[in-house]
C-alpha cells in the first residue's frame, strides 16, 4: 500500500487550515472499491473536491486538482483529489460514492488530524466543496476538533466544518453530512 502526502496552508484571518491530503491507495492487484482493503482499526473521513455547478456532463474537464486551482485562478483553495463533477452540476450524492467509490473517496485520519469540509459560497449559492484529513488551528491559537466556522472573503462565504470519524470504514465518515448545499 503506498501512502502520498501533499501539503498546503490555507491561512484565514481566524483559522489556518492545514490541507495535509493522505490518500490511500490500493495495490494493482487488489482494486476492491467495496472497501473490503480497508482496515477496520483506522479511522477514515471523505476525502474529494466537488467543483461545484459550474462543472455538469457537458463540460470537458479531464485535469487535475492544480490545474483547476490555475484555471479558477483560485487562490488558497485547498482541493484534494479525485475531483467530482455530477452528470447535471448538483451537489454530489455521498451515499453513492461511499457505496460504490469508498477506496477513491476516503483518506486514512491520522490521530492527530481530523476530517474536514471546506466550502465556498458567492451569494448563498455552493460554489464548490473540499472533503479533506487535515489539521485546523485557531490563528496563533491550539488545535480546533470540532465544529463550524464561517468566514466573509473577497465576497464568498467559506465555511469550515470539522469532525472526528471513530475507526472502521463500515459507516460513512463523520464529515460526510457537514455541507448543507441548500
Amino acid at each position: 500500500m503506498k501512502v502520498l502526502a501533499s501539503v498546503i496552508a490555507v491561512s484565514c484571518l481566524f483559522i489556518v487550515v492545514i490541507c495535509q491530503t493522505t490518500t490511500t491507495i490500493s495495490p494493482p492487484t487488489t482494486p476492491a472499491s467495496d472497501g473490503s482493503n480497508l482496515n477496520p482499526d483506522w479511522s477514515y473521513c471523505m476525502e474529494f473536491t466537488w467543483v461545484g455547478p459550474a462543472y455538469d456532463n457537458f463540460t470537458r474537464f479531464n485535469r487535475t486538482c492544480a490545474d483547476y486551482l490555475d484555471e479558477t485562478r483560485a487562490t488558497g483553495i485547498p482541493c484534494s483529489p479525485p475531483i467530482v463533477i455530477t452528470e447535471d452540476g448538483t451537489p454530489p450524492d455521498i451515499d453513492y460514492l461511499f457505496r460504490h467509490h469508498k477506496t477513491s473517496v476516503l483518506c486514512k485520519r491520522t490521530p492527530n488530524q481530523v476530517c474536514a469540509t471546506y466550502t465556498y459560497r458567492f451569494d448563498g449559492i455552493v460554489s464548490n466543496s473540499t472533503y479533506m484529513c487535515t489539521k485546523v488551528q485557531e490563528f496563533g491559537g491550539g488545535a480546533i476538533t470540532s465544529g463550524c466556522y464561517t468566514q466573509n472573503i473577497r465576497g464568498y462565504d467559506v465555511e469550515v466544518c470539522v469532525c472526528k470519524s471513530t475507526k472502521g470504514h463500515t459507516y460513512k465518515p463523520c464529515n460526510h453530512k457537514l455541507v448543507d448545499y441548500s
